[in-house]
């Protein structure tokens, strides 16, 4: 006799149809790990004295489920963020960049995150992104821009969250500000080369627009080397100044061409290291050898300063400082006394290959 086969129920889906996994929440990691809501949250947030059975058992159960926390809800229920909001100027300038990922870190030591907006170097768009981001619910701001617009600081200032603003006005309540010392750090590349010897020195600057809109960190660096030049006016210096408006390293390539043959020098300092970037281009497209033809210090310390050909002698500013200082002032913003607080970062002159004393046969010596 033939026997009929039973056919194996079909638990496939209908053609077109999905599945809706129900998503593993706080309390299934809770019930699988054998503990409770507080101690997943303590151990989500890295918080609390929690034993490393206890935490590796939660750890355990979030792998297992796939659970991954609702950030949103998370902080309705706090009524708050872990959120920074962060404002730079430009993301393809390194120094802002490089400050960003510093920022990210030290944000993330501390169980917060970064939201991250660029302005371009416009105060329009600086106040456009103060909005977006006072919008978001976040944590506080770090506005740490080169450029500067009073109408975003006091929407800042108005929502009442912990800020902290770069180079600007005395802190007030519930705001700290950042003070970089780029005036001495300006004053002492210009000493540097000064004692090298040089008594022809050329100043590449790079003005946000062609009208000669200055920034602000680039003005503190003008009032360095003029600093510089008035204490050393007694061994007779000649120095000139070229501002091109533009992207840096074309600024710097441009200003050269306007430079050889119109003034003479042998040192060479510019207000960023991305001009010194293009500085070296200009020189260097016209056989004139660094530092043996002409000394160039920059300013910033970028990371690509150390592989250039010759590695850039420059001015530091510490990111990781920075980073740490913007953190604590958003997190700590204000003395028990109810004043704003201040911080002051210094910075420093490293030394590499690009600068060597005058070359008195040099072709920029004899130039004009």
């Amino acid at each position: 006799m033939k026997m009929k086969s039973a056919k194996t129920p079909n638990l496939s889906l209908p053609k077109g149809a999905t599945s809706h996994r129900k998503r593993p929440k706080i309390q299934d990691v809770a019930t699988l790990a054998s503990v409770s809501l507080g101690t997943v949250s303590a151990v989500l947030n890295g918080n609390g004295r929690i034993s490393a059975a206890t935490r590796n058992r939660v750890r355990t159960a979030i792998a297992s489920l796939g659970y991954h926390p609702d950030l949103y809800a998370s902080n309705l229920a706090r009524k708050s963020t872990q959120v920074i909001g962060l404002v730079v100027s430009n993301l393809q300038n390194p120094f802002f960049a490089e400050t960003a990922q510093a920022m990210e870190e030290e944000a993330g030591r501390h169980n917060h995150q970064i939201s991250l907006m660029a302005t371009n170097f416009s105060p329009e768009r600086q106040r456009a992104a103060v909005e977006r981001l006072l919008g978001a619910r976040i944590a506080g701001i770090a506005v740490i821009t080169s450029e500067h617009d009073q109408d975003a600081r006091k929407l800042v200032l108005a929502s009442g969250i912990p800020s902290v603003f770069l180079d600007v006005d005395k802190p007030i309540r519930n705001s700290a500000t950042i003070s970089v010392d780029s005036r001495g750090g300006m004053q002492a590349a210009v000493e540097h080369l000064i004692k090298l010897g040089h008594r022809d020195l050329l100043f590449v600057r790079n003005s946000e627009k062609e009208n000669g809109t200055v920034l602000l960190s680039h003005k503190l660096r003008d009032e360095g080397f003029a600093t510089a030049v008035r204490a050393y006016n007694s061994l007779g210096l000649n120095t000139n100044t070229v501002d091109i408006s533009g992207p840096g390293a074309d600024a710097g390539q441009r200003a050269i061409a306007s430079a050889i043959g119109r003034v003479r020098f042998t040192g060479i300092v510019t207000v960023t290291d991305t001009v010194a970037m293009g500085v070296y281009r200009g020189l260097q497209a016209r056989k004139l050898r660094i530092p043996q033809d002409v000394s160039v210090v920059g300013f910033d310390d970028a990371y690509f300063c150390r592989f250039l050909n010759p590695p850039l002698t420059t001015v530091s500013i510490s990111r990781e400082e920075l980073s740490r200082m913007a953190v604590e002032a958003l997190l700590q913003p204000q003395l028990p006394s109810g004043r704003g607080r201040s911080f002051n970062l210094g910075t420093h002159l490293i030394v590499r290959e690009s600068t060597a004393t005058p070359n008195t046969k040099s072709r920029t010596m004899r130039a004009g």
